[in-house]
């Protein structure tokens, strides 16, 4: 829940079950609307089913949700705090559109790069294509290599244009040459910091019960070098692989052990810059 925008979720794998849970909550919701005297637009509530490409099509039938007798529109993705979700959790949706909203960011930054100084012209860049590079990549951010390349271009094209360089010249020198990382870096980094942060009290509960200090669960054998790293839950599907929960951790015990053990944001950000070789 966020100020107007409400999601309801419910899991399991009985259609009917989804479609019983959900409706006694919208009819609750309902009547608790109809109680403070307020009314839902209908014209934008809608839901989402949410599994492989496989389960969804061999169902035989959908749930039928409704509030107030009216049904509601199943769509195939829904946008939640401007990340687009899609019932396969593929991520392509949102990945084209951030590829749509970037090749235009850098098409206006090539249109003013003969008359803007370069320090400037990094900065429009930050605000107008790196903010949309970066914007919940923790969500996003397992995405596949064909769209993480899609991505990687956008970058590759913003460095020439900033650099004042021909088309053909070798982008990862240039994203070297101005002290960046390449988006695959950037996002793991943003990833471990993160995780960093749910570690010591810097995000909601609910992030930080995602990960278990390995030393809670060691009991039998050697505890070396398990300062600080996390104990690696047991993935059953490819999808929890890409979870935070689980590719949190395992980025996190990748890290050097100084930066697992920092004493503050400050000081495991500046770790990150010089542990570089845990991210490759």
């Amino acid at each position: 829940m966020y100020a107007d925008d409400t999601h309801l979720t419910y899991a399991d794998n009985d259609i009917c079950s989804i479609e019983a849970s959900l409706n006694q909550d919208l009819s609750n919701i309902n009547r608790w609307l109809i109680a403070n005297k307020l009314t839902l637009n209908m014209t934008k509530t809608e839901f989402m089913l949410i599994g492989s490409r496989q389960k969804l099509n061999s169902l035989a039938a959908f749930p039928a949700l409704e509030i107030n007798g009216t049904q509601l529109n199943r769509v195939n993705f829904t946008k939640s705090l401007g990340v687009l979700i899609d019932e396969n959790l593929t991520c392509s949706n949102h990945i084209n559109a951030i590829s749509k909203k970037n090749s235009s960011g850098i098409g206006s930054i090539k249109r003013i790069s003969h008359c803007v100084p370069s320090a400037t012209l990094q900065n429009i860049y930050y605000g107008l294509v790196q903010s949309h590079f970066d914007y919940c990549s923790v969500v996003w951010g397992n995405c596949t290599k064909t769209l993480s390349d899609k991505l990687q271009k956008l970058q590759n094209r913003a460095v020439r244009v900033l650099t004042h360089s021909s088309y053909d010249a070798d982008a990862n020198q240039l994203i070297t040459d101005l002290g960046w990382d390449n988006l695959e870096i950037r996002r793991k980094k943003l990833k471990a910091e993160m995780v960093y942060k749910s570690l010591n009290g810097l995000t909601p509960n609910y992030l930080s019960s995602k990960f278990i200090q390995r030393s809670d669960v060691i009991t039998s054998y050697n505890l070396r070098d398990s300062d600080g790293k996390l104990a690696i839950p047991l993935p059953r599907t490819n999808y929890y692989k890409n979870s935070f929960g689980y590719s949190g951790a395992v980025l996190w015990n990748s890290l050097p052990s100084a930066a697992r053990q920092a004493t503050s944001l400050t000081s495991f950000r500046r770790l990150l810059i010089n542990s570089d070789t845990a991210f490759m």
